[in-house]
């Protein structure tokens, strides 16, 4: 087998890209699908030929050589792609959890301000019940804490448990059931 430099000076490495240039990127273009990808890694590896000249030396049909090259150009096209598209896939699932979690974080705290609002508006005594029942008081020991009756405090539970229901869906008639079922979970212990 005949051994020779691959590019001993400019005019050889002319001949090479006119003579090959269209029959590799035909073939890359088959196999990846992209004609400017493709044309893009046939003119990079005319590029290394370039930069390597003094040191390629092939061993056999020039053609065989260079569809080689273009071949492991190829493959390492792929792996770039599939890369790239799990750093996409990736940094997606990242963003929408940081975008949940900011979502989440603004519904808080707009709720946490609405039931401030809310809860202010409430006369006193329901207020301090509220405290205690999220304090895991039982309702005979608010009973005792405010120095009122139990059956008192039962009946201020329920007519705060109402008037906070009816307040939020009063402003804000359009989430009523979500409101329901939010102050349900909340306020029942």
């Amino acid at each position: 087998m005949k051994s020779t430099l691959l590019i001993k000076d400019i005019s050889d490495f002319e001949m090479l890209v006119n003579t090959h240039t269209d029959k590799l990127t035909q073939s890359a273009f088959l196999k990846i699908g992209n004609l400017q990808d493709a044309e893009d890694l046939v003119q990079d590896l005319f590029v290394n030929l370039w930069v390597k000249r003094e040191s390629i030396v092939v061993h056999g049909s020039v053609n065989n050589y260079l569809h080689v090259a273009l071949r492991n150009k190829i493959m390492n096209y792929f792996v770039k792609v599939k890369l790239h598209q799990d750093v996409k896939d990736r940094l997606s699932i990242h963003l929408e959890v940081v975008d949940l979690s900011l979502v989440n974080l603004l519904i808080e705290k707009d709720l946490n301000t609405l039931f401030s609002e809310i809860l202010n508006e409430l006369p006193d005594h329901m207020q301090k019940i509220f405290k205690l029942r999220n304090e895991d008081f039982t309702l005979k020991e608010i009973a005792v804490a405010l120095g009122l009756a139990e059956q008192t405090v039962k009946g201020y539970s329920a007519e705060m448990h109402r008037r906070i229901k009816a307040m939020l869906i009063e402003r804000h008639p359009e989430f009523a059931r979500s409101l329901t079922a939010l102050l349900s979970f909340l306020l029942i212990k």
